[in-house]
């Protein structure tokens, strides 16, 4: 069994195999045992990680749940209108396995438009079960009649059910059900699918945000994988044009302290303030993000050296106006350690530059532990860096 190309994912996957067959020892026999089954495998379902592994669980199990010979589910592309087995994509299954083997087609790729008055498009539309002696019908187009055929008798299938994904009105896809039986429990088809179109479409969900979510949900301004993209796609315009880019890292000092003192609802409010004022500081086609802790990260794209030391500057004036206090708020501005590296000559790529600028920060801090320099803000000087000079401010 091989669900996720991962070692980690193969390991999780082994030991939902062991947890099936422990569970085995209390299955009732009949089809009170295939609804105890049913409700194992529907657990599953809403608590895998990823699309690859509940569809590879789904068609593994699906058809022990349903004493079917083979499951093969198919996801509506809405943007293109077709049918896709893309999910399937890289599974390895028995099931599925014998099943492309007697259609002498790789199941995993396949694509299936859908034409008006077409079976398949009335499947969906009509939102109910569709049963058929042959699957000739839906492969329309893309398997040959005799082929499809000869692979019916070879999987010994008797009987198909076309079953509509459908959640609160809203179509999913197809799944199919080939069964060497006349005789099938429509109730308990329907059911799993139900559960399996749910599933499909939480996690779709919750892979889109991750996706496509590049906000830091505590500071509200962009995240460490955002700006480290958007410093490889502006560093590709630097170098085929010959534009310069510099890159500012800060570190807020004592803040550790802070948050160990104030707690962390305090500190994060301290870390939104932080990372306001910053954004507040520079102006589009300028980044403000956090990198993570208590670091942010500033993009300057076609900003030389001299000019980020201005930018820099600024940034700094900007922070020293923040209190998380109010009008009665803490004595002391807030503070930071900073570094500035610019492309080319300090990296060629994002992890080059974030590299660096955080191994001058840690340089900048131990300087100020070891003088005992407290609330002192202290920035690497960028025109002297060559040199190891420190620009202390």
């Amino acid at each position: 069994m091989r669900w996720l190309k991962s070692r980690k994912a193969e390991e999780a996957a082994a030991d939902d195999e062991r947890l099936f067959d422990d569970l085995d020892a209390a299955r009732p026999e009949g089809r009170e045992g295939r609804l105890f089954d049913l409700v194992i495998l529907t657990l599953f379902l809403h608590s895998a990680g990823s699309i690859n592994e509940m569809v590879g669980a789904f068609v593994e199990k699906a058809p022990a749940v349903t004493e079917a010979t083979f499951v093969y589910p198919m996801v509506l592309d809405k943007k293109r209108d077709v049918l896709s087995a893309s999910p399937l994509e890289g599974l390895v299954e028995p099931h599925l396995e014998r099943a492309m083997d007697a259609y002498q087609e790789d199941l995993t790729v396949c694509e299936l438009d859908l034409p008006m008055n077409h079976f398949r498009r009335q499947v969906i539309e009509r939102g109910e079960v569709q049963t058929r002696s042959s699957m000739v019908e839906f492969w329309d187009g893309l398997i040959a009649e005799d082929v499809a055929m000869a692979a019916e008798e070879k999987l010994g299938c008797k009987k198909f059910a076309f079953v509509p994904m459908l959640v609160e009105g809203e179509a999913y896809g197809i799944v199919v059900f080939g069964f060497t039986k006349t005789e099938i429990d429509a109730e308990i088809v329907e059911l799993l699918v139900g559960h399996f179109t749910l599933s499909l479409r939480d996690i779709a969900t919750q892979e889109d945000t991750a996706r496509f979510n590049d906000i830091d949900p505590v500071t509200w301004v962009y995240n460490r994988r955002y700006i480290s993209e958007a410093i490889e796609n502006e560093l590709v315009r630097c170098g085929r044009y010959a534009r310069a880019l510099s890159l500012v890292v800060l570190d807020l000092d004592d803040f550790a302290q802070f948050n160990a003192q104030y707690g962390q609802s305090m500190g994060d409010r301290l870390l939104r303030s932080a990372a306001v004022s910053l954004a507040e500081a520079v102006s589009p086609p300028e980044i403000v993000a956090r990198l993570g802790d208590d670091e942010y990260a500033v993009l300057l794209p076609e900003t030389n050296r001299a000019a980020a030391v201005s930018v820099t500057t600024r940034l700094l004036a900007s922070l020293s106006q923040v209190s998380v206090f109010g009008q009665d708020g803490a004595p002391e501005p807030l503070k930071a350690s900073v570094a500035i590296v610019c492309f080319p000559e300090d990296g060629a790529s994002a992890k080059d530059l974030l590299d660096g600028a955080m191994s001058d920060i840690r340089q900048a801090k131990r300087e100020r532990e070891e003088q005992a320099r407290a609330n002192t803000v202290r920035t690497i000087n960028p025109l002297a860096r060559a040199s190891g000079e420190r620009l202390r401010g």
